[in-house]
């Protein structure tokens, strides 16, 4: 990034309620934002590069970042469709297109116990962003924080059926004509309780032998192990590894995490005896349905496996809840900030500029503060522990000189005795330092 766009964004970040303090400016908070992205670097590196507390840079990152969330209209540009007249070899053949979309995955840190909802399938733990570009590539939309393990497919649709997600124009989303391969023929295989029972059993010894991989999918070599233990334990059932357990494994997976997305979504719940989903209201149902056709027959349907799979796919299941769009984002910050607001506290943020205030003077800048912003109770804890400690230092002072020194008429005896001597400014400090040592001294002073 050259200087003009540097000092260009850091105008657009003014604009958008940015502000200087008073010991960082407006460039400084921008520089300490751009250094920690793009050399990927710890907030100590940059406390220390800058010279700033881990605590002032922290504050100052997540001020700068809500501040470019909030650019989103800025960043984000409207689509322009290919026109009917375009004679651009490139593009002339995809008329009236929008642009193009597509997920990526970006390596993401989290904890150990959410990690096998953000492994992807190359065993990667990262998270899965939907972006959407225009032909001569600048962003239109973005998605971020999905969980790694959720498919392309399923980021899309939560994206499509978001109040503020992307949104297609009506009779161009298709984006060309579709194409079929006519009808299949055969008959599918019905499975019968004790293969249900059956293969159910075999698939809790796999996950409980480590068959599962960490990316959620069965590790290679088990569907032939599951065919086996199928036939030893029914024998002439005829089940192969493929088809039959393959497309079994599919539909209970459907089937799993179409019950899962219903659970965790508000107004809806698991009837333990009836072994279904429950919903609060046929308001609630019908605006779910609208975005989730697969969950349309569904509602009040016994599906006595699901505490079982739970056990086979629910550890890695993907849930999409910390997933927001720009408008969502911008939102939030906007909030987040109003909250900082009312709750700012002035820090000239250096290391170098901090002092040690007096009992007296510490007590009045708590009340003060008190009468002018809410204090939660943790700051309440904070500054009655801090006001205990500076007593503490001061009468540890007055302790430790009333130890050395007797009384303040021995300060004053001693100051005049020395300066009576003649002696240099040198002289009296060597002399000082040998009553502090040994405080015997000062008696042996005095009778002198």
């Amino acid at each position: 990034m050259d200087r003009r766009t540097f000092d260009l964004l850091c105008e657009l970040l003014r604009s958008r309620g940015l502000k200087a303090t008073g010991s960082l400016a407006v460039e400084e908070q921008v520089c300490m934002f751009l250094h920690t992205l793009s050399h990927h670097v710890k907030n100590r590196t940059i406390g220390s590069r800058f010279f700033r507390f881990g605590e002032t840079v922290s504050r100052y990152f997540n001020s700068v970042l809500n501040r470019v969330i909030r650019l989103h209209d800025v960043l984000l540009r409207v689509p322009d469709p290919v026109p009917e007249n375009c004679t651009d070899e490139r593009w002339k053949w995809f008329k009236n297109c929008l642009g193009a979309l597509a997920g990526t995955y970006i390596r993401v840190r989290v904890l150990e116990n959410d990690k096998p909802r953000y492994r992807t399938r190359k065993g990667e733990i990262a998270t899965n962003v939907l972006g959407v570009c225009s032909r001569d590539m600048k962003f239109i939309f973005v998605m971020p924080e999905w969980e790694g393990f959720a498919s392309d497919s399923r980021v899309l649709r939560d994206t499509l059926n978001k109040p503020t997600g992307l949104k297609v124009l009506t009779g161009i989303e298709s984006g060309g004509p579709s194409h079929t391969t006519g009808n299949k023929t055969g008959s599918r295989r019905a499975w019968t309780k004790d293969e249900e029972e059956a293969m159910l059993n075999i698939l809790d010894t796999v996950v409980a032998n480590g068959g599962r991989a960490d990316n959620g999918t069965l590790k290679s070599g088990s569907y032939k192990y599951i065919e086996n233990e199928l036939e030893k334990l029914l024998l002439g059932s005829g089940l192969k590894a493929y088809p039959h357990i393959d497309s079994k494994i599919r539909i209970w997976k459907k089937s799993y995490g179409v019950i899962f997305d219903m659970l965790n979504t508000s107004g809806f719940g698991w009837n333990e005896v009836r072994k279904c989903v429950v919903v609060d209201s046929d308001e609630v149902w019908r605006s779910y349905v609208e975005s989730h056709k697969d969950a349309s027959n569904r509602r009040d349907k016994s599906f006595s496996y699901y505490e079982r799979l739970a056990n086979i796919f629910g550890k890695d299941r993907a849930t999409g809840s910390s997933t927001e769009t720009p408008n969502d984002m911008a939102n939030a910050a906007l909030q987040e900030e109003i909250h900082d607001d009312d709750n700012e506290i002035d820090d000239e943020g250096s290391p170098m500029s901090t002092t040690l205030p007096s009992n007296s003077q510490y007590t009045t800048q708590s009340r003060s503060q008190s009468s002018n912003r809410r204090r939660s109770k943790l700051d309440e804890q904070i500054a009655g522990g801090i006001d205990k400690l500076v007593s503490a230092f001061h009468q540890a002072n007055a302790d430790m000189s009333q130890n050395m020194f007797g009384s303040s008429e021995d300060h004053d005896y001693i100051g005049r005795e020395l300066a009576s001597m003649g002696l240099s400014v040198d002289d009296e400090l060597i002399a000082l330092n040998l009553m502090v040592e040994k405080p015997s001294h000062i008696k042996a002073f005095k009778v002198l």
